[in-house]
């Protein structure tokens, strides 16, 4: 369900003296989440990989919210602050089999300083 969203259960309030029940109504709030960000049924976070490894690809996966695995890998270049999108893996719309989506925002940790060795390396490769 999405925030603000209501759910009414008829009939079980209070009933009004000499008179019917009530309805019982909750509205949704949702908590905030330290890793995931809901935006309707679509969920976004963000992953910091090395340098290398946006550079040559990686294996990695995430911890979903029901604990299953999503697989984010990549075997190509991954740009800092690249955005990629995987279909079905966010929050299960209401009343529905289907799920909105999961976005991976991409963080690329670079080193602090560099040897001078290390920088000729990388330059002759990359030159």
């Amino acid at each position: 369900m999405q925030d603000g969203q209501e759910v009414v259960f008829y009939e079980d309030g209070e009933p009004i003296i000499d008179g019917e029940p009530g309805d019982l109504k909750f509205r949704i709030r949702t908590a905030p989440h330290d890793r995931f960000r809901r935006e309707g049924n679509d969920l976004h976070t963000t992953v910091t990989i090395t340098l290398v490894q946006a550079l040559v690809g990686f294996d990695k996966s995430i911890k979903h919210l029901d604990d299953h695995l999503v697989e984010i890998g990549s075997k190509g270049i991954t740009k800092p602050k690249e955005v990629r999108k995987f279909k079905g893996e966010g929050m299960p719309l209401h009343f529905s089999n289907k799920k909105g989506d999961l976005f991976v925002t991409y963080e690329v940790l670079f080193p602090t300083s560099l040897a001078e060795d290390q920088k000729a390396k990388i330059k002759s490769i990359l030159g």
